[in-house]
């Protein structure tokens, strides 16, 4: 009996599974050897179900080596653990034996626990190692810092930690929000909230200084350096971030602003804080200490301006053929 295409069609998945009952399987098999569109279908059907049995048992091969390998380094990482537990006791038995104060046993302990987070957090954690790598190493320096400062009777404390932050919110900041938790958090933010945090990092590290060293001539002369460049990074990011034209243009106009900013910077600094200074002058063969200073500010001028202005036109020229 000749039946259509269609309704073998619409057998053949219960065919290829061997789930469909013998009369519809006598049937399907006698259009098969007829009809060679239909068999090359089962044909494709029988590939399919291959290819994606392959691709299921690879993802399980994988999950498990995954798992295998984290439980590996779990284990490492707790005898590294336990190789750092070895000087902490030695410090604390000498430390007590010796009748001594537990102090400096704690810069030791701190110090331990410092390596640790570089060493055996990565091992530890699941997942996000980075992240987590980041966060316990920046705790622990801190502690570190603390730890010797109570040592020490000092008061330094909060200068070097905010200095510490503010390099870490430079140099990590950076690549830790591109990790999965804050690039899901931060979406589109990422470049704001890492030069927010360094700006607030800045500021907090002023302040620190300034109550550190009690000195009323630093909170004349603080500002008067610190803002104008705060408020010139700022229009920086903001042209590069926000601003929507050509990346050559945003590269010309950011080297000619460097340039004039360096260049004038200096000057009216100083003028700023009641400090005159002469206007630099141009002396390009003349070099001896009174003329070095103007002539590195000029040619830094000239060079940032020739190469800007150059940026510019490319990237007016650029966008002017894209237009058209």
């Amino acid at each position: 009996m000749k039946l259509n295409c269609n309704v073998i069609r619409d057998l053949l998945p219960l065919y290829a599974d061997q789930i469909c009952s013998g009369e519809s399987r006598e049937l399907v098999e006698e259009h098969l050897a007829e009809c060679g569109n239909c068999s090359a279908l089962l044909r494709q059907m029988h590939s399919t179900e291959i290819e994606t049995s392959l691709k299921l048992e690879t993802e399980d091969v994988l999950r498990h080596q995954a798992s295998f390998f984290k439980r590996k380094s779990a284990l490492v990482g707790a005898v590294i653990a336990g190789i750092f537990m070895i000087p902490v006791l030695v410090c604390l038995i000498v430390n007590l034996a010796t009748g001594a104060a537990l102090d400096w046993f704690f810069i030791v302990l701190a110090s331990l626990i410092t390596a640790a987070s570089l060493i055996v957090v990565p091992l530890m954690m699941p997942e996000n190692k980075l992240l987590w790598t980041m966060g316990t190493f920046t705790a622990s320096l801190l502690l570190l810092l603390g730890v010797i400062c109570i040592y020490t009777q000092g008061r330094w404390f909060f200068v070097a930690a905010s200095s510490v932050l503010l390099g870490f919110s430079v140099c990590l900041l950076p690549v830790a929000v591109l990790t999965k938790p804050l690039k899901v958090l931060l979406g589109n933010q990422k470049s704001l909230t890492v030069m927010t945090s360094a700006t607030l990092f800045f500021g907090l590290m002023m302040l620190s200084i300034g109550l550190y060293t009690k000195s009323s001539e630093f909170w004349k002369i603080a500002p008067a350096v610190s803002l104008p460049i705060l408020v010139f990074v700022w229009v920086l990011f903001l042209l590069i971030r926000y601003v929507k034209i050509s990346g050559l243009l945003k590269a010309g106009i950011c080297t000619t602003s460097i340039g004039v900013f360096s260049f004038y910077a200096d000057y009216f600094i100083n003028i700023w804080i009641g400090q005159k200074i002469s206007f630099p002058v141009f002396s390009p063969f003349v070099w001896k200490e009174s003329t070095i200073d103007g002539n590195v500010k000029w040619l830094c001028l000239l060079c940032c301006a020739f190469v800007g202005i150059i940026l510019i036109i490319f990237g007016i020229a650029k966008g002017g053929k894209r237009k058209g």
